[in-house]
């Protein structure tokens, strides 16, 4: 009887240690420590972007695209003319702030507005202070950027570039984005290689890249990168956010933009452009569409190389079947309430389709993902895909071109070199 008392009363101390230990807040003493010694401005400001019209006197307001670590602070923005003698002082309002994954989040991705309708000179320079401080030009203060209005083309956000990119490979890209008509794309930069540099600088005077940059060391007191050794969960969610929200803002003058990294490719079957497989089959089918989202074949580097040559999308042919799994999207900005690296949000009347089958899927060329479902890759069913090799020739002579213009050694083999177009 004493026994059976005994072991009762030990089952109740556990369950009592237990709901404690499950319940009771716990404490990152790393993560506090970190966080409490931070000295930066509650607030960072990556840009500046005025709505988009063709006039900038009928510009109603500026987005300032931020990290934002204030807690309770209202904010004033400082807009500033050619001279920085008088500033037009307004209100700062919230229009969007990130709130997915907030846990250990200390400078959110947010975007600020600034009513601009009653300004008498063109708004150049802008800066957010804090309510009870004066309008003084600071080392925060960014040049306001007028983003061009292009209603029949198509861009490309790559979110951040950084630490080492294939310049190869980057070419390819590049000429494969121009062969589906894209006209910008927009790239927030960090410091890289720098052949990779040099492509980026190329295609940039050839008008096809917007470069800005991103800082090296991010705001917030907490040493991170994009890095895979270096990334912060979750804070560096809403860093990768700031560059998407700054995207979001440039581009809203184009008709499609496109999230997508380096290492992905948007394929029709029939190599139709972008702008032409929405208009003619994807928006007939769906007028009421905002966006698309794109299943995914993963080309896995780790199956080894299964084709020829050193370009990305000949070498590796081996793939999955479409996965609805870290899919990226096509969007319509006028239709698009926002967006970040696989969601779109779409406007009221408007609807975010995903495109279960298919003429039009996403390659994704990469070693296989870390996360527990991956866990098996290497067993899964492999199909080799040849459709790139359909337009390898002329690939393979523009980034050829390239190279040469550059100073780029290609050592790759010469299938397709003697063909002209």
């Amino acid at each position: 009887m004493k026994k059976d008392i005994v072991y009762k009363i030990l089952i109740c101390m556990i369950g009592i240690f237990l709901w404690v230990l499950l319940t009771c807040p716990r404490i990152d003493i790393e993560s506090v420590s970190i966080w409490q010694s931070c000295e930066d401005d509650p607030i960072y400001i990556l840009s500046a972007v005025a709505q988009p019209k063709l006039k900038w006197n009928i510009v109603e307001y500026i987005v300032l695209n931020v990290l934002d670590g204030s807690v309770g602070i209202i904010f004033d923005c400082c807009i500033y003319g050619q001279k920085h003698e008088n500033a037009y002082r307004t209100m700062a309002h919230i229009k969007q702030k990130y709130t997915v994954d907030k846990r250990n989040v200390r400078m959110f991705a947010t975007q600020y507005y600034c009513s601009c309708e009653d300004i008498s000179f063109k708004p150049l320079n802008i800066v957010l202070v804090e309510r009870h401080e004066i309008c003084t030009p600071s080392e925060q203060m960014k040049t306001v950027i007028y983003p061009e209005i292009k209603a029949n083309s198509t861009a490309i956000c790559t979110k951040v570039a950084f630490n080492y990119l294939n310049p190869i490979h980057l070419i390819e890209w590049f000429e494969y984005q121009k062969l589906m008509g894209v006209e910008t794309v927009l790239i927030m930069l960090q410091t890289l290689n720098s052949d990779a540099y040099a492509v980026f600088k190329h295609y940039e005077m050839e008008g096809i890249v917007q470069l800005l940059s991103f800082p090296d060391v991010l705001p917030g007191c907490i040493d991170r990168g994009f890095e895979k050794n270096r990334w912060h969960m979750f804070q560096s969610v809403h860093d990768e956010q700031l560059a998407v929200f700054t995207c979001e803002q440039l581009l809203q003058g184009f008709a499609f933009v496109a999230v997508i990294d380096f290492d992905e490719y948007i394929i029709h079957d029939k190599f139709l452009t972008y702008s032409e497989f929405l208009k003619s089959e994807l928006l007939p089918s769906h007028p009421d569409a905002a966006g698309f989202v794109l299943n995914v074949s993963f080309f896995l580097t780790d199956w080894g190389i299964s084709g020829t040559g050193n370009m990305l999308t000949t070498k590796y042919i081996r793939r999955t079947n479409p996965r609805y799994e870290r899919y990226k999207n096509i969007y319509l900005p006028k239709r698009t309430k926002t967006v970040d690296t696989h969601t779109i949000h779409p406007k009221k009347g408007y609807k975010r389709i995903v495109l279960t089958s298919h003429s039009v899927v996403l390659h994704h060329y990469r070693k296989c993902p870390s996360s527990p479902q991956w866990k098996f890759c290497l067993r899964y069913t492999k199909t080799l895909d040849f459709k790139m090799f359909k337009i390898m020739p002329v690939l393979y002579y523009h980034v050829d071109l390239v190279m040469k213009e550059i100073g780029i050694i290609n050592h790759t083999d010469n299938i397709f070199r003697k063909t002209r177009i």
